[in-house]
């Protein structure tokens, strides 16, 4: 049986993992309170700002890790009574909606509840939008009055607040809940790596007649499903529903692309795993098993088609975890 002779993912794993270093953050001092800085984008691109913040500030909600934000603007030019859109997003993503009514002194101070979010140094930043479907028929009329600030061919009208970019969080709450995201990738692609490992060990005990045999030193079949099928198959399966589960959860919201990547290892140990098995079946001269052609509920089909990933894959894709968590590979350590 050809076998990949360089080293298993697995030792590699225990080979780098002791080795990795905690990419340093430098927070520096984060204020809670971010003060206007004046920067407008009007009409032939006039100095004009319609939604102009004066204040945003996280507030903390007692023990709890959960934040409200406090803020404060001026909406001088903007119609009384308009709705306005805030869109709270991060990265360009869109973490949450908020609407406000711009009242009688065109002031606004409202307190907006946030979902829960994971602390992180990436800074989020508001998007103010004006529906013109949203509006009463009044508002519309005024609106339409100041065509010059509000014209038909631009609507909605939408202003990016990159002058107000802010932290949820404190600069330890932020470590804290690196450190806990770190462990969550870490212990993840570490079982699978086992995981892989323990199948590739397992067709060597079957060859040597010293793993998976019978009295006879046959191959037993049932003990090999028992462990495929049910430590194998059955955990990557779960493994991939959690992944997949956390690109809905909110302290996911800075790591959905090592999600990405964490899903796409599961796939490739998943489909080496279920070839070795394919392969092992035939060395033995039996009929590959449906539970390895087919496996229930895990995915198996990766990018490269129909290429088994290797292990320089497997690793590749660890490493580009580790990149995206805050860990620095080894290699680059070394090198530095």
């Amino acid at each position: 049986m050809n076998r990949d002779v360089r080293p298993g993912f697995s030792e590699w794993i225990h080979r780098v993992l002791p080795l990795g270093v905690l990419l340093v953050i430098s927070l520096g001092v984060m204020p809670s309170i971010v003060e206007a800085q004046g920067e407008g984008r009007g009409p032939g691109g006039t100095d004009l700002r319609l939604f102009e913040f004066t204040k945003i500030e996280a507030i903390k909600q007692g023990k709890s890790q959960n934040y409200n934000l406090l803020i404060e603007a001026k909406t001088p030019k903007i119609p009384v009574g308009t709705k306005i859109d805030l869109l709270l997003t991060w990265r360009s993503q869109l973490i949450q909606t908020f609407t406000i009514t711009v009242p009688a002194n065109r002031r606004l101070r409202e307190e907006l509840k946030l979902k829960p979010l994971e602390p992180t140094a990436d800074k989020y930043m508001f998007r103010t939008v004006i529906d013109p479907k949203k509006q009463s028929s009044k508002v519309t009329k005024a609106l339409e009055k100041e065509a010059e600030l509000f014209p038909v061919v631009a609507a909605p009208w939408t202003e990016f607040h990159f002058d107000h970019q802010f932290i949820i969080g404190t600069a330890e709450e932020i470590e804290a809940a690196l450190q806990q995201t770190r462990e969550w990738f870490t212990v993840r692609y570490t079982e699978m790596a086992t995981l892989d490992g323990q199948v590739r060990n397992g067709v060597l005990g079957v060859e040597a007649a010293t793993d998976y045999v019978n009295s006879k030193g046959e191959f037993d079949e049932k003990k090999w499903r028992d462990f495929m099928d049910k430590k194998v198959i059955g955990r990557l399966v779960e493994l991939q529903e959690e992944i997949r589960k956390g690109f809905q959860e909110p302290r996911f919201v800075a790591h959905r692309l090592a999600l990405s990547y964490l899903l796409e290892l599961s796939v490739a140990v998943g489909k080496r795993s279920t070839t070795e098995s394919k392969k092992l079946y035939i060395a033995q001269g039996l009929a590959a098993s449906v539970s390895d052609t087919k496996p229930k509920k895990l995915e198996v089909k990766v990018r490269s088609g129909r290429r088994i990933p290797r292990s320089s894959d497997l690793n590749d894709l660890v490493m580009k975890i580790n990149k995206m968590i805050g860990l620095a590979p080894a290699e680059e350590e070394n090198q530095g």
